[in-house]
Order: structure tokens, then C-alpha cells, then sequence
């Protein structure tokens, strides 16, 4: 090959790497214009503006990603858990999309176990309430309906001053109304108690933040025994949001990296210790608003749940979650603050049901 021709084979080298890139750069331009506008990715696009954004396709091929975003799962719910990995310049360090897959499929476990925990502690408080209020000799079971609504509704007054007490709504309208579809599950419940229901009727058509408002009315109100609802006056209500987000499949390990979030609870912080984790985690991890309320939520099962099975059974559960979060280790070995997380969490649990 003469000189002439060697020059003239890397000009076109270079004019076609040129045009390449200029055809990246106006495909990336126009992902990040939709992404500004909230708008659609392809599954391509979607890939493409991850490698921008640092994540790496190491672990898991492109071709097997789209599979995975396609058929298993969707864009954000995977990408979510990029929160707890750390940026440099706009882009992501050490992450890899087989850490997001696999933060996802955890995830997963850990809602389902959750909202088994959450469902055992709602029964088992329901169940006590009316108990009590059933033995005690100056309930009647509807006066303290009464009561109920006249505290609820203060309560609205208080938290909204500028709210018109003609719009207020009485609670056992508000939660029998709920019911009166005819093809409702409690229906026959509804059109048997709707004008004049017990509390034992309200308590068993209550959603869990109503249930979080009568506890605290039944502590305030120094109701009988209520030394009995003591730790689910102060916890319960840390509970719901972590309550929420499992039983409407919205992912919990995200931003679960970040401290001081919150002042923890003296008995969230008193168990972790207990349970063995260092001040400093304390201070920095118990802080954190999902494992702070993940505390609360397994104090109050092991307050309140008295099956020694069925604690074993979500004990058993919740262990091999912590199990499973080591398959593929080798995904965190730069990722200390996950490695954290994982460590407090594992003592946390271990210090759950002791006689497991």
C-alpha cells in the first residue's frame, strides 16, 4: 500500500469514528431531553442513558437487561436502588446493573416478609382491643364510639385549624360508608350495623391508620388496662409507612445508605444496642428512617405476637433474606456503606425472638 493510499484509509478511519460519535452524542442529546421531560425511554434508550449515568453492564449483559426490564420488571423500580450508591462528577462509581437486579429480587423477599409481620401485628392488637374493651366494666361498646369521634375530630381541628367543622365527617359514617358497595366483602356487616355499629365492628373495618388513631385515643382517654398498648402508642405509627410501601409493592431499599434522617426513638436505638451494634452505627444507621421503622415494626411483633411458631416462622423468613443478600457478594465489594447496612441489619435480626 503506497503512503498516499494509507493516508487517505485513515482519513475515512477518522471521518467514520468522527460521524459515530457525533451520532452517540446527538442520541444521548435527545435521551436526555426526554428524560428533562419525564418522558418515555425505549428499552435501548434505557440502557444507553444508564451507561451514561456510570452504571455498568458487567455482571449482566445489555441483551440479558432488556430481558430483565422487560419481562421481570420495569426501569424505575430497578433503578430506584441506585440512591444508595455514591456519584462522582454525575456519575455512579462501582455500580453495576447486576447489583441493581439483585437489590431488587431482595427486595422482593423482604416486602412479602414484611407485610406478613405487619398483618400478625394488626390482627393481634385488634384482637386485644376488643378483648379489653370487652372485660371492662364501664364500656358498653358504643359509648365509646362516641368518644372515638369526638377525639378524632379535635384532633382534625387541631392539625388543620382552618378545616369547617360542618364538613367533618363522623368516623363511623366514615368507615361503615367504606362498606356499602353490594358486592363488598362486608356488606351484610354493613347493612346489619350501619346506623347505630359497636366499636367491635369499627375496629374490625378499620384501615391501619385508623387503627394507629384508636390506640393513641385509647392511651390518651387512660382507658382500662391501657398500659397494655404502651409500646404500640409510641411505635405503631413508624410503622405504616413501611407498612405502606410493601403491601403497594414500592421498593424499601433506597436511600436505606443515608443518616441522621430522623431522631430515633429511644427504644429503636436501646434494641440496636441490645443487639450488639457500635454507637456509631447506632447514631448514624438507626437514624435512618426504613431501618428505624424496621426496628419498630419487629419490637412490636415481639411485644405482641405470643406464638413462639409463629415468631420462629417469620424469624426463619427474615434470616434467610439476610442470607440471601450474600449470593452474590462479590456485586458490594466496593460498596461499603450496602456492607453497613447489611451488618446492622443482620444483628438487628438476630437480636429478634431470642428464644429462636
Amino acid at each position: 500500500m503506497t503512503k498516499n493510499n494509507s493516508k487517505k484509509s485513515a482519513q475515512a478511519g477518522n471521518i467514520s469514528s468522527n460521524k459515530t460519535t457525533a451520532s452517540n452524542s446527538s442520541n444521548l442529546a435527545r435521551i436526555q431531553k426526554i428524560v428533562s421531560a419525564h418522558g418515555k425511554l425505549s428499552l435501548d434508550d434505557q440502557i444507553t442513558y444508564m451507561k451514561h449515568k456510570g452504571i455498568t453492564f458487567n455482571y449482566i449483559t445489555e441483551d440479558a437487561a432488556k430481558d430483565y426490564l422487560s419481562q421481570n420488571t420495569y426501569y424505575y423500580k430497578v433503578t430506584a436502588f441506585r440512591k444508595n450508591i455514591a456519584k462522582v462528577n454525575g456519575k455512579y462509581t462501582s455500580l453495576d446493573f447486576g447489583l441493581l437486579s439483585d437489590l431488587a429480587t431482595i427486595d422482593m423477599y423482604l416486602r412479602y416478609a414484611l407485610i406478613k409481620i405487619n398483618l400478625d401485628i394488626e390482627h393481634t392488637l385488634k384482637a386485644l382491643l376488643v378483648n379489653v374493651i370487652t372485660k371492662s366494666n364501664a364500656e358498653d361498646g358504643y359509648t365509646i364510639v362516641k368518644e372515638y369521634d369526638t377525639y378524632c375530630k379535635n384532633k382534625l381541628l387541631e392539625e388543620k385549624p382552618k378545616f369547617k367543622e360542618k364538613n367533618y365527617i363522623p368516623v363511623d359514617k366514615k368507615i361503615m360508608s367504606r362498606n356499602k358497595e353490594i358486592d363488598g366483602y362486608h356488606y351484610d356487616l354493613y347493612t346489619k350495623r350501619k346506623n347505630n355499629p359497636p366499636i367491635w365492628v369499627l375496629i374490625e373495618l378499620m384501615s391501619f391508620g385508623e387503627l394507629i388513631r384508636f390506640v393513641e385515643f385509647y392511651y390518651d382517654s387512660n382507658k382500662y388496662n391501657k398500659k397494655l398498648f404502651t409500646p404500640a402508642f409510641i411505635l405503631l405509627k413508624y410503622t405504616k409507612n413501611l407498612r405502606d410501601s410493601a403491601a403497594h409493592s414500592r421498593p424499601l431499599l433506597l436511600d436505606v445508605v443515608l443518616p441522621k434522617q430522623i431522631t430515633p426513638t429511644q427504644n429503636a436505638t436501646q434494641y440496636a444496642e441490645k443487639a450488639g451494634v457500635e454507637k456509631l452505627e447506632r447514631r448514624n444507621l438507626v437514624s435512618n428512617k426504613k431501618i428505624h421503622d424496621f426496628i419498630c415494626m419487629l419490637i412490636l411483633h415481639d411485644e405482641y405476637i405470643k406464638s413462639d411458631a409463629m415468631k420462629y416462622d417469620r424469624k426463619i423468613e427474615l434470616a434467610n433474606i439476610i442470607e440471601r443478600c450474600t449470593k452474590r457478594s462479590h456485586y458490594y465489594k466496593d460498596q461499603a456503606d450496602l456492607i453497613r447496612v447489611y451488618r446492622v441489619l443482620s444483628k438487628i435480626l438476630a437480636n429478634y425472638h431470642q428464644k429462636c
